[in-house]
């Protein structure tokens, strides 16, 4: 049996230094906390090799003085409170006291440090937990504070430690947020020698914004205001056209603190109600200001997590501001005044308060009279059937007793148009079905098809003026590791400046005009763990190639190219579903239209 003992302190300062320090941003958010409540002004952030080589970390907040720098690297050792009582009303970001002894425990630490009213400052040297040496020594008013080596005396936590590539990304991105959740604070991010980011700390929020998103973002942000008295909300949000396709682009923060919070993320994505499609996220930057006794940020060492003693009224005030931000101006006034046409255009053509009613979507192969093999890129490896590569559609409505319809009974070259109805939507008869056919589907999926049979030969189109794109450090760091992929599509890429990117050529079936939608879009879709796999991202720009040249919601066809339309579905086989995955068309019958008006019992 084994016996229970207290671990030594070396062991027991590697346990605590697996919740604090994760990888290198960790502890760069450690240090940054500390000098943000020193009082800097101005802070500068160092890193080579992601961090893994070196940090430093300098300030010109008020300093250490020298009788107290060698308790500071102590376990629990903090200025921020005093007993358990100040638990419940933390002001500061930091508090437990932890940060230094772990960063220390893991790395070679060396920390320089003066006050103001002090002579001289102090300077003291740690590795692996130990004290190596401690020394008066002339240095500017302020802390500096240099952590190299990280992890070098703990192999297998290296192992589980990204690329410097991307551990610089983790950097930067945290970097981002304080500059943001502090714009009166001059921040400047220096990766590898290059200057990454440099905010003027003017305390200007939409300076900060600027500073992390460039120009791109602006026009489309709306001012968010609201104060009850309870909790003040200020900041920005974004319009539908910055949408993004994951949440990265969400910062919240609360007291200055950068959280991570479901409950305001959902909040709001309900505001914007029907203006983002599914599977996109709304852009934010939103600084909450409430009493430090209404939160807890005591959850987790890492502190991103907090708890709300009133949550609903935080998330009622987040949606209640977001959707009066979103009013504002007359292109946002345009859907807020008719919110039920928005709805309408979502649900099935009949209402469902009919038991009998039945609407049935299309499957895939309806149409089809066999399966044909497909060459895609001319690549070897070439999928024969793509359309088991897409999502399936949603289900419709489908009641229990529903007959499906039998590919022999359909002959799309009889088919008669009857109609269009919402400039999008075409009503066609044939024999004893009604069909609803949604033309922008309809046309990209038979666009999409023509292109995968002819094969695709990428071709660059060099641009006249090279584009330039500013990216987000996690963006920046997905694309470098995936050049090679866009490469083969067509583009020329090359690095340009801090977090940016020059873009020379674009493939030719993409068009110029699309170049920045689709980098953002093929970088979100990316898993950063693994490399982008090159058929796929060929793929992803055939689809927006379809849907940018295919007839658009509003035009009106003629009825005798939607008719030919059709019959190219049946005579190709193409699939009943467009490249995204919606259904094409969905139909009713004539004993189902005669139950609805009770002709039939």
């Amino acid at each position: 049996m084994k016996h229970i003992r207290v671990l030594d302190k070396y062991t027991a300062d590697r346990i605590a230094a697996g919740e604090v320090v994760e990888r290198p941003a960790s502890v760069v958010k450690e240090l940054v906390e500390n000098a943000l409540d020193a009082g800097t002004r101005t802070i500068t952030i160092e890193t080579l090799e992601g961090g893994l080589g070196l940090i430093r970390v300098t300030d010109d907040g008020c300093g250490i003085p020298a009788g107290e720098v060698q308790t500071a690297f102590l376990r629990h050792a903090t200025s921020k409170i005093e007993d358990s009582d100040d638990l419940a009303r933390i002001e500061t970001l930091g508090f437990r006291g932890e940060a230094l002894s772990s960063i220390a425990a893991v790395a070679r630490v060396e920390m320089r440090t003066k006050t103001a009213d002090a002579q001289a400052g102090a300077q003291i040297r740690v590795e692996g937990g130990d004290v190596l040496s401690f020394a008066e020594t002339g240095v500017p008013d302020g802390t500096g504070v240099e952590v190299a080596d990280l992890f070098y005396n703990v192999p297998a936590r290296l192992k589980f430690v990204k690329n410097a590539r991307a551990e610089a990304a983790y950097v930067g991105d945290y970097i981002s947020r304080m500059i943001m959740a502090r714009p009166d604070v001059a921040f400047r991010l220096v990766q590898s020698g290059r200057s990454v980011y440099k905010s003027a700390g003017d305390g200007d929020f939409l300076n900060a914004v600027y500073c992390v998103y460039g120009a791109e973002v602006m026009p489309h942000l709306k001012n968010i205001a609201y104060d009850d008295g309870y909790i003040a909300l200020s900041g920005c949000v974004g319009t539908e056209q910055i949408g993004r396709a994951n949440r990265t682009a969400q910062s919240f923060f609360i007291n200055g603190r950068y959280i991570k919070s479901q409950k305001l993320s959902f909040a709001l994505q309900r505001a914007y109600d029907a203006r983002l499609m599914t599977g996109r996220f709304p852009f934010c930057a939103v600084s909450i200001r409430i009493n430090s006794q209404e939160i807890d940020v005591n959850v987790h060492p890492n502190k991103l997590d907090v708890r709300f003693r009133q949550e609903e009224r935080v998330v009622r005030a987040l949606l209640h501001a977001a959707r009066n931000a979103l009013s504002e101006g007359s292109a946002a006034k345009a859907f807020v005044e008719a919110p039920l046409l928005e709805q309408r255009e979502e649900r099935p053509v009949f209402s469902r308060t009919d038991e009998y009613l039945r609407l049935e979507a299309l499957p895939p192969d309806a149409f089809a009279a066999k399966p044909k093999e497909r060459l895609v890129f001319n690549d070897p490896g070439a999928i024969s059937a793509p359309q088991q590569q897409y999502a399936a559609p949603a289900p419709a409505y489908v009641p229990p007793a529903m007959e499906r319809i039998e590919q022999t009974e359909l002959g799309m070259r009889d088919i008669k148009i009857v109609g269009q109805v919402f400039d999008c939507y075409w009503i066609a008869q044939l024999n004893e079905r009604v069909f609803f056919i949604d033309q922008h589907a309809a046309h990209e999926r038979r666009l999409y098809e023509q292109i995968l049979k002819n094969g695709v030969n990428v071709d660059s189109q060099l641009l006249l003026v090279p584009e330039i794109v500013k990216l987000s450090p996690y963006e920046y760091e997905t694309l470098l590791s995936n050049l090679n992929a866009f490469a083969e599509l067509g583009f020329d890429i090359s690095e340009f400046g801090p977090l940016t990117v020059s873009v020379r050529a674009v493939p030719s079936i993409l068009g110029a005009p699309q170049t920045t939608a689709f980098l953002r879009e093929a970088i979100e879709q990316l898993d950063k763990k693994y490399r982008l796999n090159t058929l796929e991202l060929k793929r992803a720009t055939l689809i927006r190639a379809a849907c940018r040249r295919a007839i658009k919601s509003g035009e009106r066809p003629d009825p005798a190219e939607i008719a030919e339309l059709l019959a190219c579905y049946e005579r190709e086989g193409i699939p009943m579903t467009c490249p995204h995955g919606r259904p094409v068309m969905i139909a009713m019958s004539r004993l189902e239209f005669e139950k609805l008006f009770k002709r039939v019992l």
